[in-house]
């Protein structure tokens, strides 16, 4: 696999500068092409919100704030576009030409997120979106949409500048589907890695030799990996490994996501949470 096609999000605000760092370093490693989508709302649909029984005047009134509203957040989004374009050395393109290059392109719709992504993710080879805070807490309808309805990779980074992104990358292992997709949409990046540490937690689901052959597979891509079972201790299985990411200095993690059903995750929470929450640091998620 690679990574040719890139869809990320523009939102008009001060932190898409922020937001686009991960990106930024992207194309330095891979000739990527990114589409940075800016969604605007559909001024029709704040009607349910504002009530029934207005007049056709207030409507219009209602009607034309929000696409005054939203033109002006347009232009913002065109404004960091042009400069990140800029600053970085991009072309923008709105046709592939035939060369492996990277390019950017400003696609600029009228609907809901979560649709638009679903939709448009499905032919990037990697989506890359905001990590949720502590703050936020659950993942926005975009990134939800990401993980569940594209069948891509997601990269989820943090607001923060990055000194550097896949120079030394963790991989948390446990044996299942998701981490397996995660592991293979990561290749790209494991095999430009100066270090690569596959992580398990030590616990009784948790097969030792697995691991090991695990991390032997991926020398059949030109990918030396080490192996470090870590212990829980007193620690959750999110906190183990996250400690063991700093550790080792990881600029990107890498995870199956969700392992458990949704309703599952909504009322127990779940190690998935907790690392994009708090890892500080990039997390490519497969489902």
């Amino acid at each position: 696999m690679s990574i040719r096609t890139v869809l990320t999000m523009l939102e008009g605000a001060d932190s898409d500068v922020v937001d686009l760092t991960a990106v930024g370093e992207l194309v330095k490693a891979f000739p990527a092409h990114v589409d940075l989508l800016h969604v605007r709302r559909d001024p029709r649909s704040v009607m349910p919100m504002v009530g029934e029984g207005l007049s056709a005047d207030l409507i219009d009134m209602v009607q034309s704030q929000v696409e005054r509203e939203e033109e002006t957040l347009a232009a913002r989004c065109r404004g960091i576009f042009d400069r990140w374009c800029s600053s970085t050395g991009l072309p923008q393109l709105a046709e592939p030409t035939g060369e492996a290059k990277a390019s950017a392109r400003l696609v600029d719709m009228v609907g809901e997120s979560a649709s638009l992504v679903a939709m448009l993710g499905k032919m990037a080879d990697l989506v890359v979106l905001p990590a949720p805070s502590l703050e936020d807490g659950d993942l926005s309808p975009a990134g939800e949409a990401a993980i569940y309805d594209t069948g891509r990779p997601v990269l989820f980074s943090p607001r923060r500048e990055l000194p550097s992104l896949g120079k030394r990358v963790s991989v948390f292992w446990n044996d299942t589907v998701e981490s397996s997709r995660a592991a293979k949409a990561a290749l790209p990046f494991l095999k430009q890695a100066d270090a690569v540490q596959i992580k398990s937690v030590l616990d009784d689901s948790v097969d030792a030799d697995l691991v090991k052959a695990f991390a032997a597979s991926l020398a059949w891509h030109g990918v030396k990996a080490d192996v470090r079972l870590v212990e829980a201790d007193d620690r959750s299985a999110g906190e183990a490994l996250i400690d063991a990411a700093w550790e080792f200095e990881a600029d990107l993690i890498v995870m199956g996501a969700f392992s458990h059903s949704r309703l599952r995750e909504m009322i127990l929470g779940g190690v998935t949470r907790h690392i994009l929450q708090v890892a500080g640091r990039p997390v490519l998620m497969a489902h």
